[in-house]
């Protein structure tokens, strides 16, 4: 996400800036060498609902759903005390430091008007005490067990041109998960009953794999290329899906899927 500067608009005073409300909120922290720190994402989706992502270290990641604004009032409530808004753009160090802290922070008001901000291995004077109040903030989230996303459906395809195909699917079912393996190449092809708890695991395992993630999604028309996809289905209707090509090493995720699917394949 590129920083911009914040601004505030001409046609906006001080009584109209008292009565906005907040749209969009991100904050992220992260330590480049530990991989450690926190993410939290609060957006609207084009049908109105509210998307919320807790997100403190892979597979710890929590996604949900809600219909009611008072997450974005009481986020409000944090960015006025910590008066967010008279950050700086960017904040640098001093001196030349490798495998720090960066932390970023985002968010848009319904007038339209956005703040930005954020930096690497440098902040703002209440920094600690703002990052600290968010983490307690979201404390209250995180056993939060409405609308929250459960994996349902999951599909996953791996071809080329040696016949190498490979076809993994999981579905939740009422008692038990269906599993089906496909492996073209070492003759297998058999449907198995798998505990529910699997399917979390799989969530788990594609969280880690930041499955989500579409930058890490590339094509290759190489003649020798491997193409995976993969297709999942949520409880509440929402999908995701993609696409990514190799012709030698297989990427993160397709290793990732792949590795999960394993002891099944060696049963």
């Amino acid at each position: 996400m590129g920083l911009a500067v914040s601004c505030v608009s001409p046609n906006l005073n001080n009584n109209d800036m008292d009565t906005e409300h907040l749209t969009y909120f991100s904050y992220d922290h992260h330590n480049s060498m530990s991989q450690s720190g926190e993410k939290y994402d609060v957006s609207y989706t084009e049908d109105g609902r509210i998307h919320v992502v807790i997100d403190e270290g892979a597979p710890q990641e929590k996604e949900f759903y809600l219909s009611d604004s008072v997450i974005f009032d009481e986020l409000l409530t944090i960015v006025k005390t910590y008066k967010t808004d008279k950050y700086k753009e960017r904040y640098k160090p001093w001196a030349h430091i490798t495998d720090g802290d960066s932390w970023s922070l985002y968010y848009k008001y319904d007038s339209k008007r956005s703040i930005s901000s954020g930096g690497y291995m440098a902040w703002p004077g209440n920094y600690r005490e703002m990052r600290s109040a968010l983490s307690e903030y979201f404390q209250k989230w995180r056993n939060h067990k409405e609308g929250v996303l459960t994996m349902d459906y999951f599909k996953f395809t791996s071809k080329n041109n040696k016949g190498r195909d490979m076809v993994f699917t999981l579905e939740r079912g009422e008692k038990e998960a269906t599993m089906t393996i496909q492996d073209a190449e070492r003759g297998i092809d058999k449907t198995l009953n798998v505990s529910n708890d699997v399917m979390q695991k799989l969530q788990e395992r594609a969280n880690s794999v930041n499955l989500k993630d579409k930058g890490y999604d590339y094509i290759t028309e190489e003649e020798d290329a491997t193409r995976s996809t993969y297709f999942v289905r949520y409880n509440t209707g929402d999908s995701i899906s993609g696409v990514t090509c190799h012709t030698k090493y297989p990427s993160h995720k397709v290793r990732g899927i792949i590795n999960f699917f394993s002891p099944w394949l060696e049963e």
